[in-house]
């Protein structure tokens, strides 16, 4: 069985200090996810030079395909310890997750992982060694649909000290903190972010340590598909609304004469909502088992346009124009595909619209490259 792992980071910088002492890294590549989380010694300008060479080396280590007991080694012959504190200048805490549901876990003085299932914190069997005289923790665990896996540095735990919690939040609060609020309806940046509002609240918001919250929600892959632009080949249209149905998933039209190319295969009305019209954006129509139709090149400039400024789903989230439910549809899916049909479409040769607008692929490509930046896998297809 193939997982998908969605993750969600937050930080607090302590308070005084311009720089986190954290470093925090997580990468996808096409059959695993990689997190990597590094705390600096002390604070500040040092700590975050600290953490982000550790989660450098062990990504760029990672990224060409050595393994994890080699970066550990990498990182612990080159990581020097204080000779004061007889402290090593950074901890880390990597992680590789497999498509297939398994993840290896190492740590070198960082808090433990917590692993979740059914809102239970579940054992993990660490076994130890020792890699130039600094003691590293190893686990494997088994991954399930709906297990969560939270990684934090020691701000987390120090949360509250000499003050709600004398000695310190500590691991046993904030797990069980975790199994209160783990449902599987929020997000990973969801939970990652309670957590970093209430330490930031347990700190009074003048945070004592950095903090660092990375965490990973297991579940199934989210998909979608955007069929935008008639076919090049009209005696392929048929062909290509049948293979857009099949896909599964979420499935959006953007074009009117692409709807009704949709609409003419399927033997489905096209129902015009004008109550979705806007000043920016044409109104979006409803036909039976299409998730979102709506106009072409204006609405996908819109989405580009919004996307490129930074907007978040909850920023959208009660507007009903066509660019905020398509920003909707694509930002809730882990893969997006575009087919993006070539024919030439006549309602763009007005010489008084812009020329941008003739180029759907080019708009097509800037929202690829927009949702690529947010974690998102895309493909597109030329038709």
């Amino acid at each position: 069985m193939r997982v998908y792992y969605e993750w969600g980071t937050k930080q607090l910088i302590k308070h005084g200090e311009e720089l986190c002492g954290d470093s925090i890294v997580i990468t996808r590549y096409s059959d695993s996810v990689t997190m990597v989380l590094s705390d600096g010694l002390g604070s500040g300008v040092k700590a975050n030079i600290l953490a982000t060479l550790t989660t450098q080396i062990a990504i760029n280590m990672l990224e060409n395909d050595l393994s994890l007991s080699e970066v550990v080694q990498t990182l612990s012959e080159t990581l020097p310890v204080d000779r004061v504190r007889k402290l090593a200048y950074s901890t880390f805490a990597i992680a590789k997750f497999s498509s297939h549901g398994s993840a290896k876990v190492v740590e070198f003085d960082s808090p433990s992982v917590v692993f979740l299932r059914g809102r239970k914190v579940q054992p993990v069997d660490y076994e130890e060694r020792t890699i130039e005289k600094k003691k590293i923790r190893e686990a494997v665990l088994n991954l399930e649909i709906g297990d969560w896996i939270i990684f934090v540095s020691d701000g987390v735990l120090n949360a509250g000290i000499g003050g709600v919690y004398p000695l310190g939040w500590g691991w046993d609060q904030a797990a069980h903190f975790l199994e209160e609020h783990a449902h599987q309806e929020l997000t990973a940046e969801d939970l990652a972010s309670k957590v970093a509002e209430t330490v930031n609240e347990l700190y009074a918001s003048r945070a004592g340590d950095d903090v660092s919250i990375a965490v990973i929600k297991v579940r199934q892959k989210l998909l979608a598909t955007v069929f935008t632009g008639p076919p090049a080949d009209r005696n392929h249209d048929e062909e290509i609304v049948a293979r857009f149905i099949k896909r599964g998933g979420k499935l959006a039209v953007c074009g009117g004469t692409t709807a009704k190319i949709v609409s003419k295969y399927l033997g489905r009305p096209l129902e015009v909502d004008l109550k979705t019209i806007t000043r920016d954006v044409p109104p979006i129509a409803r036909m039976e088992g299409i998730d979102l139709v709506s106009e072409g090149i204006l609405t996908l400039t819109r989405v580009s346009d919004l996307l490129r400024s930074g907007v978040r789903k909850k920023d959208i989230m009660f507007q009903t124009d066509g660019a905020a439910n398509l920003i909707r549809l694509l930002l809730d899916a882990d893969h997006i595909h575009f087919i993006v049909g070539h024919a030439l479409n006549p309602a763009h040769q007005n010489p008084e619209l812009p020329n941008e607008l003739g180029i759907r692929l080019k708009v097509v490509q800037e929202i690829e490259e927009e949702l690529r930046t947010r974690g998102k896998e895309v493909t597109v297809e030329p038709v």
